[in-house]
């Protein structure tokens, strides 16, 4: 029976799963994925067309506060792979730092297929038939999917598993999504020589991060955790800014726009037919290919791993799709959970970089045997 078990070693459960391991360096731990872990991360990234990260050089996955700048000055990366006042890292940098600061843990190359509880701990049973015993579960399930609005059902969406950019280039592209990934998706297109056309329902918006920053340190994250949990929701929702772009590329969309190289189009669509996009005001966009960059749905998908251990285990959610747990993570006795569901208690940015290291944090005393169980 192993003392921990983490499925999804994606970032989040990577870096989780080394900071319990440095926690409790004798604790029986593995990972539960098929996929390296930086193998869908990589594969957004891609799509989008992702340069520099959005977070700053302080948020990443070295156990160090320190780690990246060291391994920057190490490896000859120079200034041109930190951008702006808080030093944005480049996609680069980021990737070849994660890739030598995440040690790779004891790995179950299989997928999650279904959760029991037993008497005393969890099972997870896997797709190659195996069953796994542990006394602590963490699920670091990554994004939800793809979010469609209710007139894109059969859109493709650049964060689809098969996204393909590849096309023609005579054909005339519609990006959907106002925030970074629908910006450097437009961007990334028109480098590519195809015809785009920007499509969001605001005009666009510069913002240096999608929430506020102040939920890295202390003095937002104190006052957070001292709010009843039950307000915690309407904390969220005014500390994120979604749609919002960073210095960089709301100056690169701005200017493609303001040369023609972009056209733009704001409003609400409200029919994809096979002519384009038909606006709820009666405007017409002709278009070959619509490809939406509208985030991630903010529940689970029916009949997902996460849904079924909500409804199996009666866990209790709020409006956002936010899951109440303690202080230590666990939904359940035993059962963490990590990334975006966790934003009740690691803040907005609980979906982010910053919210692996926030977990790890979390954790790692629960590793050492020194648990808070506050609900």
């Amino acid at each position: 029976m192993y003392d921990w078990l983490i499925v999804g070693g994606g970032l989040h459960g990577s870096f989780v799963a080394q900071s319990i391991a440095a926690a409790a360096p004798r604790a029986r731990l593995a990972v539960i994925d098929d996929r390296p872990a930086l193998a869908a991360w990589r594969r957004r990234a891609d799509a989008c067309g992702m340069t520099y990260l959005r977070s700053s050089n302080a948020h990443h996955l070295g156990q160090r506060a320190d780690s990246l700048r060291v391994f920057a000055a190490e490896h000859g990366f120079d200034g041109a792979n930190e951008l702006g006042y808080y030093r944005r890292p480049s996609r680069a940098l980021f990737e070849a730092h994660a890739a030598q600061a995440l040690a790779e843990p004891p790995r179950i190359a299989a997928r999650a297929e279904r959760i029991e509880r037993l008497s005393r701990g969890w099972r997870v049973h896997t797709t190659d038939g195996a069953r796994h015993d542990t006394a602590r579960l963490v699920l670091a399930l990554g994004p939800n999917a793809p979010y469609r609005p209710a007139w894109a059902i059969r859109c493709e969406h650049v964060y689809d598993r098969d996204f393909d950019i590849n096309t023609s280039t005579d054909m005339r592209i519609a990006v959907v999504g106002g925030g970074i990934t629908g910006a450097q998706l437009a961007l990334r297109l028109r480098g590519l020589g195809h015809a785009v056309c920007w499509v969001t329902r605001e005009a666009p918006r510069r913002a240096d991060f999608d929430s506020d920053p102040c939920y890295a340190g202390p003095r937002c994250l104190t006052p957070f955790a001292n709010t009843p949990v039950e307000q915690r929701t309407a904390l969220l929702a005014e500390a994120r800014q979604p749609g919002t772009l960073p210095p960089d590329v709301f100056a690169r969309i701005t200017a493609a726009l303001a040369a023609g190289d972009i056209a733009w189009r704001r409003g609400s669509v409200a029919v994809r037919d096979d002519h384009g996009l038909l606006f709820d005001d009666g405007r017409r966009l002709d278009a070959d290919r619509v490809i939406l960059a509208t985030g991630f749905e903010p529940w689970p998908a029916e009949n997902s791993l996460l849904d079924r251990c909500i409804r199996n285990f009666d866990l209790r959610c709020d409006r956002d799709g936010h899951v109440f747990m303690n202080d230590d993570l666990e939904a359940a006795p035993g059962l963490h959970l990590l990334g975006r569901p966790a934003s009740l208690q690691l803040g907005p940015m609980a979906g982010n970089i910053k919210g692996a290291r926030l977990a790890g944090a979390r954790l790692s005393p629960v590793a050492q045997g020194n648990a808070r169980h506050v609900a």
